[in-house]
Formats: C-alpha cells, structure tokens, sequence
C-alpha cells in the first residue's frame, strides 16, 4: 500500500522514464525492421511517456517542494520491477511490429491495473485521485494500441 505522497510520485516518476527508454528502443527495433508505421508509433508512446514524467515532476515541485531523481530501492513492485517497463518480458531478438505492439499493450494494462490497484488501496485521497487521473491516461494507451493491433 502506498499513503506517502512521495513515495507515490517516486514510483510514477520511475513508470514513465522506464516506459520511455523502452519505448525508444522498441523504436530503434522496428526502424531495423524496416517498418516506419511503428516506429512512429513508438516515438510517439516514448514522446508521451517523457511528457508525463515531466508531468509528474512538476506535480512533485508543486506539491513536495522539490524533485526526486534517487532510484526506487524501497518500493516493492507487483512483478519485482517497474510495471511500464516493456521489455521486461520480452525480447528484442525476432520481434515483429504486431509482436512489439503486443508487449506495449500489456505493458500498458499493467500500468493501469498498477494505478488502479494504488487507488483502491491508499489511505490518501490525494493518491487516490492522482492514481486514477493516471490510471485513465494508461487506459487511452491500451485504447490506442487495440486499434493498432486491429490495423496490424
């Protein structure tokens, strides 16, 4: 259970960069592949993802008077490692442009449900309602990339 303001954007700070560098590689793996319809797709998901983080850092400005950029070494994480990490289940080697919108759109739901399972069980309702804010922009991803998956 996250109740620490701090701690929380700790943890979405961390969501956002690890989503954007495996974005940008997922990018990097698809314009080898030759297919420039998904590496835009990726680019774009990676540019999203930095937007949110400096979102977050500014909320962590606002709110806590300053920013964090110490790793997370005291958050236990629900698969032992940062939900919007795509590649954390997947390898590059092989990959096929549906095969990477397929690891996105689960990493995508795990960022969601990972929002989702920290609104329902904080004690803060300052959490709650950042993590359910957060939890819908994750949900507009998986929207995007189950429309991807049909065109593909």
């Amino acid at each position: 259970m996250i109740d620490n303001l701090e701690q929380f954007l700790r943890c979405a700070a961390k969501l956002e960069a690890d989503a954007a560098d495996g974005y940008d590689q997922l990018a990097r793996k698809m314009e080898e592949a030759g297919d420039a319809e998904v590496t835009a797709l990726f680019a774009k998901f990676a540019e999203f993802c930095r937007m949110h983080h400096a979102e977050v850092r500014e909320i962590q400005l606002a709110e806590l008077g300053r920013t964090f950029d110490e790793p997370l070494e005291d958050v236990a994480w629900p698969d032992g490692h940062s939900p919007e990490d795509p590649l954390v289940h997947a390898t590059l080697e092989g990959i096929t442009p549906r095969g990477a919108i397929e690891i996105a759109l689960e990493t995508e739901r795990r960022a969601c449900d990972f929002y989702l399972g920290v609104a329902g069980q904080t004690r803060s309702e300052r959490i709650q309602e950042l993590a359910h804010e957060f939890a819908e922009e994750e949900a507009e991803h998986v929207a995007h990339l189950q429309r991807w998956l049909e065109r593909v």
